[in-house]
């Protein structure tokens, strides 16, 4: 394995790499890095949590170590994502580099101001970007380089027609480099359109989709079940740091407020929190809270090294989903662990995960019992109330007669053959470094 310093990096670079722990390449920083650095546009397909993020800023940010003067653009698909990589970045950055974060949720105008200081390295959403092109405050022909981190998220949330207008109105001559866990048809298409003669880097092997490092267990449970199965989880297997994955907001407050009553130190971040709140409650997280309590939104890019365990306690009723709330954990190649909460009618997902993930699944035993009174207070009280909470606890049958709703139907036989056509297309078969 090469050093970054045989790579041929600025020294000051590698410095600040090393005051930051990170000493050497993980292998798709060592495979990306020398493309990046000799101008080719490279796609890379790696797992989660593989370090991808360094594999594009370190080649980028080497140009202003070594005085070369150029405005790059990053897109991510969420504001998290756009936050965190500016951070990333910020921690190795020479001290003249300006950096802009630029999504929606926040002051136009202040980011608008922001831009008119022409940073060289502008990081942002798809559709906070568009607009910022469309009222001239970001003048897309200045792009030397273009970065899409997640571009597979991109496709599951609607933003690949935005990534490709945005390529659109980029000068033809840029650099572009391509960063994905899976690369569906869609995302090879817009290659073809919108890059020269792109490298392809499959990282890992073609099926793997999650990392090695992870050990997955679940465990059958309904109704209110499903409150002392978490508690009896986190008591048998005690994790330091977890993120507890939930479908909607109204169920990440209820759980929220459940383990603070039993507790525990928990946040909370789901879509109906304002960005001020969301970013305090990362903050917290990334320092000592022990869990957080999240929708999906948690699950796009969210990096933080040392968590521990994923519980679902709602089991994603996508497996390409289960893959990117996994993906949290066991970063940079540490160990970890998945834990999901699966209905008697949702069973079936536990083998469309281990087909499309390529994972094994293993049933756990729990002594739930000892935890019914402490649930059953709780619902007591929440029945008791007369806010959204207590009629969210009927309506999704915690410790009714009804099983959880809230599932689609299971992951058929039509959407099984099409995650199979899709893994078909993330990797050259001939080896880990092809050309389209």
């Amino acid at each position: 394995m090469k050093t970054f310093e045989e790579m041929g990096l600025n020294n000051e670079l590698v410095s600040a790499l090393k005051r930051q722990g990170i000493t050497s390449p993980t292998e798709v920083q060592e495979k990306t890095i020398p493309l990046m650095l000799s101008g080719k546009d490279v796609i890379v397909r790696s797992k989660t949590g593989s370090g991808k993020t360094l594999a594009f800023l370190v080649p980028i940010l080497n140009r202003d170590y070594s005085g070369q003067r150029s405005t790059v653009l990053i897109l991510a698909p969420t504001r998290e994502l756009a936050l965190q990589i500016s951070t990333v970045a910020s921690r190795i950055k020479p001290s003249d580099c300006w950096i802009a974060t630029v999504y929606g949720g926040a002051s136009i105008n202040v980011q608008m101001n922001i831009l008119a200081k022409s940073p060289r390295l502008i990081v942002g959403t798809p559709g906070r970007i568009i607009d910022l092109i469309r009222r001239n405050s970001l003048r897309p022909r200045a792009i030397s380089t273009v970065v899409i981190d997640e571009a597979d998220t991109m496709l599951d949330m609607g933003f690949i027609d935005d990534v490709e207008y945005i390529l659109s109105e980029t000068s033809p001559e840029r650099h572009t480099v391509l960063l994905s866990a899976t690369i569906p048809e869609k995302i090879v298409k817009m290659s073809q359109n919108y890059m020269k003669g792109p490298t392809l880097l499959s990282i890992g092997d073609e099926d793997e989709v999650t990392v090695r490092e992870i050990r997955h267990s679940y465990f059958i449970a309904d109704g209110s079940r499903k409150l002392e199965a978490l508690l009896s989880y986190i008591e048998a297997y005690n994790p330091k740091k977890s993120i507890i994955f939930l479908r909607t907001k109204h169920e990440a407050n209820l759980i929220h407020n459940f383990l603070r009553k039993e507790g525990y130190d928990a946040m909370l971040m789901h879509g109906g929190l304002t960005q001020s709140k969301r970013e305090h409650s990362l903050r917290n997280f990334r320092k000592d809270v022990r869990f957080l309590i999240a929708t999906n939104v948690a699950a796009r890019g969210l990096d933080v090294d040392d968590i521990t365990d994923i519980i679902n306690f709602d089991i994603p009723d996508d497996p390409l989903v289960y893959v990117h709330r996994v993906g949290r954990s066991a970063r940079m190649g540490k160990e970890g662990k998945a834990f999901s909460i699966v209905g008697y009618k949702q069973r079936s997902m536990i083998d469309d995960i281990k087909y499309i993930a390529n994972v094994e699944m293993r049933q756990i035993s729990l002594d739930t019992g000892r935890y019914g009174g402490a649930v059953a207070r709780f619902l007591a009280e929440s029945r008791g109330s007369h806010g959204r909470n207590a009629h969210e606890f009927k309506r999704q049958g915690f410790g009714g007669r009804k099983n959880y709703h809230g599932e689609r139907e299971r992951f058929n036989g039509h959407r099984r053959n099409q995650g199979r056509s899709n893994r078909r297309h993330s990797s050259n078969r001939n080896g880990n470094q092809g050309r389209f």
